[in-house]
């Protein structure tokens, strides 16, 4: 029984490493794989094959193997960045399979029969030669890896993940690398696995391709879920359940051939059960799963007017955003222009040879009928579009070319109609993703400590003052979807603002808002321009236009017919007959 328990308690940490490798994935990066299974493989064979036949110490052994692991799951991990949710589960299946069918007919592996012999553990010339010792063993990687993994999930790179795992395209318009980040945390978590595979190897010295199925892979998905997703210490629980699971199916005599099938309906029920009644698992919280904000497009996008709190600060007192820090020279106005630009979709010119600039220091509105390429435009200018004609330029450089990530890096950011906000994240994690080149937002920015300390405490104290500016700050620990609609505007321009930008194209704004909320966010708007930034607005509304705006651009049918001030356009018979259907 000693012997017995000694075993179970070494197979346990060795499942809550799988559990917080996968938690990585899917519950903080909202990447779903089936191939997990196939990497805990490639860990446990290569570490049997170093330790074996290279008679390497077992340090540099799971090491290699947490490497190659890693290195192996790089093009799976740069699908996940390309890919719909749907075709990368598809990919990950592949993945699995293959990886299962190479164990089964490589000679180094042993093929089919496993790969027997895995002698114990040795490290700095001291062997392991009892089940203790491997298991102590176990235990203490277990929690290097638990500490290294709450490190990456509390950095800026973590909170990164959450914003990529709402919504990829939100999170590039704020100059997020997506693809990159995916990437790394793939291969990051498929590296888990692999120290995983390889302290599995030297617990149980024997290997075989049986122990890397497809049924492994949805076994880490299940005590992830069960867990629960984002939950750090839900690894923990779901892994409990799954090794003690079977483990007491044998104490009640079920014979092997019926337990296997016993366990797979248990994890199927229990998993249904769960994203039924708990999506969020036993342990997670409501913001790890997925979510759709109310927006302006959806039914209840506007379910009564809010009214401005009397109580929140004027934005027109101190703004404070954009400040440079100090000894960081003040970055001067710029001018965001286009020549010629044009893009069509399926033959049809969305927006034809359009030529304009959103100056410094001013307000532009962009107006038109609906169809008028407004919204196509503003797709052009942040590169979410690539243009089939024309350029665009920031001050002296052009950026036709550019991505949209490398555009927002440059100032060049912009909103959307439907606000989309992080709905699962806070209020304050909503601006702190936002903050301008945050510390510590690539992955190996986590092992460097005075950078990961400086870029958090940095990033936080700029969020922080933004909400305040807002008057957010009473609202900071609110998940967005839980804001007020007219809540949801001024966060949606509190993450702007945290960029730091100096080009700011808002796509009607002001839609839904009563004339309190409205009239905050003309002061705001007004006093955003005053050091220089520029600000274009997508507006339907001739009254919010004659308010802020400083110079008009009218689109029609992808052309732009005309520009100058509010008075001349709107005075113009021609303009108003289009935009209102009648002449004046």
């Amino acid at each position: 029984m000693t012997y017995y328990l000694i075993s179970l308690a070494g197979l346990l940490p060795i499942f809550i490493i799988l559990g917080l490798s996968f938690n990585l994935l899917l519950g903080y990066g909202g990447l779903l794989s089936v191939s997990h299974g196939g990497f805990f493989g490639v860990g446990a064979y290569v570490t049997a094959i170093l330790i074996t036949n290279n008679h390497l110490e077992f340090i540099p052994a799971v090491l290699i193997a947490a490497a190659i692991t890693g290195v192996v799951s790089l093009s799976v991990g740069y699908a996940a960045g390309r890919l719909s949710d749907e075709f990368l589960f598809i990919v990950t299946i592949a993945v699995q399979v293959a990886l299962v069918e190479l164990f089964n007919n490589l000679s180094v592996t042993g093929r089919s029969a496993g790969f027997a012999g895995i002698p114990r553990p040795t490290i700095a010339g001291f062997h392991l030669n009892s089940n203790t010792d491997v298991g102590v063993l176990i235990w203490i990687c277990c929690a290097i890896v638990a500490v290294i993994c709450y490190r990456v999930v509390r950095s800026p790179y973590g909170l990164l993940l959450k914003a990529l795992r709402e919504d990829v395209p939100a999170a590039r318009s704020l100059g997020k690398r997506a693809l990159r980040t995916k990437v790394t945390v793939f291969a990051f978590s498929a590296a888990i696995a692999g120290v995983a595979g390889g302290l599995y190897a030297c617990n149980i010295q024997f290997v075989s391709p049986a122990d890397f199925t497809v049924d492994r892979s949805v076994e880490i998905l299940a005590l992830t879920i069960i867990g629960g997703l984002a939950a750090f210490w839900g690894p923990f629980l779901g892994a409990t359940v799954v090794v003690v699971l079977p483990e007491a199916l044998s104490f009640a005599n079920i014979p092997d051939t019926v337990a296997g099938p016993i366990n797979g309906i248990i994890y199927t029920l229990a998993v249904l059960v769960l994203l039924v009644l708990r999506p969020q698992g036993i342990l997670g919280r409501k913001d790890a799963v997925r979510s759709k904000v109310v927006t302006a497009g959806s039914d209840a996008a506007v379910p009564e007017p809010v009214d401005a709190s009397p109580s929140r600060p004027d934005p027109t007192v101190h703004l404070g955003i954009g400040a440079p820090e100090p000894g960081v020279p003040h970055q001067p106005p710029v001018e965001l222009r286009s020549d010629g630009l044009g893009v069509a979709f399926g033959g049809l010119k969305a927006v034809d040879c359009v030529s304009m600039a959103v100056r410094p220091g001013e307000i532009t509105a962009l107006v038109g009928p609906n169809g008028a390429g407004k919204t196509t435009l503003f797709n052009l200018l942040t590169g979410a579009v690539r243009a089939d004609e024309g350029r665009s330029f920031f001050g002296d450089r052009e950026i036709t070319r550019l991505s949209i990530e490398r555009r927002a890096q440059l100032g060049v950011v912009r909103s959307f109609q439907e606000m989309r906000l992080f709905a699962g994240m806070s209020v304050l994690e909503n601006v702190q993703v936002a903050a301008s080149d945050p510390a510590g937002e690539t992955l190996l920015g986590q092992f460097l400590p005075v950078r990961f300390r400086r870029g958090r405490g940095g990033e936080r104290q700029r969020a922080e003052e933004v909400l305040r500016t807002l008057g957010l700050d009473d609202r900071r620990d609110v998940l967005a979807r839980d804001l007020s609609y007219a809540e949801q505007k001024m966060l949606m321009m509190a993450r702007l603002l945290a960029t730091g930008a100096r080009c700011y194209l808002l796509d009607e704004p002001m839609s839904g808002l009563d004339q309190a909320a409205r009239s905050q966010l003309t002061a705001l708007l007004r006093r955003m321009v005053q050091d220089g930034t520029s600000v274009c607005i997508v507006e339907h509304s001739m009254q919010v236009v004659r308010e802020v705006a400083s110079w008009v651009l009218f689109l029609e049918s992808g052309h732009l017919l005309t520009e100058g001030t509010p008075e001349d356009v709107m005075s113009d018979p021609e303009l108003r007959t289009i935009y209102f259907g009648q002449p004046a």
